[in-house]
């Protein structure tokens, strides 16, 4: 790949690693390394990315692909009388890059569109979907934290610390809750199921507006539970 990344050396007081910006010709060896390199310089100018489409020919091989400004694109509604549609981030924005493979196996950019219809924010650009990332590490880390009963605050600020900052970090701590969430009901085996419905069982006994749904894969194990009691439904 042509030089896309300087190194410290290279920039003078500045201590963060610049990301070149896209230009014609430049050439990738594989769509991952295209796909890291623009997502790397999305993050760096506060926008988020999406593969706006791709082809593939009769080989089952990428021909073309187009990365996009993830507010790319019109909203459609689908509810048109909709009393509270939902607030939509597509602008029709035309920032993108386009990349064909050539006979010698290798993607370069064939069209480069810079320019943005929307305000960018590089301090946010790790909220946005496509910028989030957690390692096998980090996924390991938080698992073992967690049986060994450390908070999920506590598990995600060791993160921050570590990493200088939450700056730094390609996730969150709502991320770190979703995967200790899941983690959580995969751990869950079928004795545990069977434990927490004799539970439920004796709440509903006790209380007639007590009510839950369990759903169990063919294993036996949980997949996903819900419950409510009167006070959730006085909250309603």
């Amino acid at each position: 790949m042509a030089d896309a990344v300087k190194g410290k050396e290279d920039i003078e007081g500045d201590e963060k690693l610049r990301v070149e910006k896209p230009m014609l010709g430049m050439v990738f060896n594989n769509k991952k390394e295209l796909k890291t390199f623009y997502s790397n310089y999305a993050r760096e100018e506060g926008f988020g990315v999406m593969t706006r489409s791709s082809n593939t020919g009769e080989d089952g091989e990428l021909k073309y692909i187009t990365l996009a400004c993830a507010r790319s694109g019109k909203n459609h509604r689908l509810a048109k009388n909709s009393l509270h549609p939902l607030p939509s981030t597509k602008t029709d924005c035309k920032a993108k890059v386009n990349a064909t493979m050539y006979a010698d196996g290798k993607f370069r950019l064939t069209t480069v569109v810079l320019e943005h219809n929307h305000g960018l924010s590089p301090s946010k650009a790790r909220y946005h979907k496509s910028n989030k990332k957690m390692n096998s590490q980090v996924k390991r880390r938080l698992e073992l934290n967690d049986q060994a009963g450390i908070s999920v605050n506590r598990n995600f600020y060791s993160f921050v610390v570590e990493a200088g900052g939450y700056d730094k970090l390609t996730f969150g701590e709502k991320d770190c809750r979703n995967y200790i969430d899941k983690a959580r009901r995969i751990r869950l085996g079928v004795g545990d199921a069977e434990a927490i419905r004799n539970y439920f069982v004796k709440m509903q006994a006790k209380n007639s507006n007590f009510f839950y749904v369990m759903d169990l894969g063919e294993d036996g194990r949980l997949r996903n539970v819900f419950w409510a009691d009167a006070r959730s439904y006085a909250n309603v």
